[in-house]
């Protein structure tokens, strides 16, 4: 017994109406397709893993000349992975979010941490994410994540986060 026409002529307009999934390279090794969801929580996870592997030293912290938004070279490795995340897939977005410790005036830090989010921006774009993929805002010392009354509190407090996702930047606002 043959479908009726109308449930057949239902399904070959919704396998049309589906966008083609995104592509994934991973490693260079194979190409697999994904969808946006996936691909999102995959580049989390990766990012995940960075995270981790900057914590236990494996792997350079981001950071800047001081008193600057000056990227210093050690940073870069870093700085490499994270775009290689982002280039993995065309529908990624990446937010690049700058903090400051106290040492200073809140309008200072605030400015710092802008610029140093920027200085971000930049070193990824010159390593080929597009420009639209990548926005970035500084916290100035708002969100301390250690007490600054330590040197070791206060050097948690400089730092880069990343958050990612392949929602459309009109949606997140």
């Amino acid at each position: 017994m043959r479908p009726p026409l109308s449930l057949a002529l239902a399904a070959a307009l919704a396998a049309c109406a589906r966008p083609p999934a995104p592509i994934i390279i991973d490693e260079g090794r194979r190409t697999e397709y994904v969808s946006d969801q996936e691909a999102e929580r995959r580049a989390r996870e990766a990012l995940e893993d960075i995270q981790r592997r900057v914590d236990s030293g494996d792997l350079p912290k981001i950071q800047f000349r001081f008193d600057s938004d000056e990227i210093t070279p050690e940073s870069y490795e870093t700085l490499d992975l994270i775009a290689r995340i982002v280039l993995s897939n065309q529908h990624l977005k990446i937010f690049a979010l700058a903090h400051c410790d106290s040492v200073g005036t809140s309008e200072y830090n605030q400015d710092l941490s802008e610029r140093r989010a920027s200085s971000v921006k930049a070193f990824l774009v010159q390593h080929g994410v597009p420009p639209p993929s990548v926005r970035y805002r500084g916290f100035g010392f708002s969100r301390p994540m250690a007490d600054n009354a330590t040197e070791e509190g206060r050097a948690r407090n400089r730092r880069v986060e990343f958050r990612i996702t392949t929602r459309e930047w009109g949606a997140i606002y």
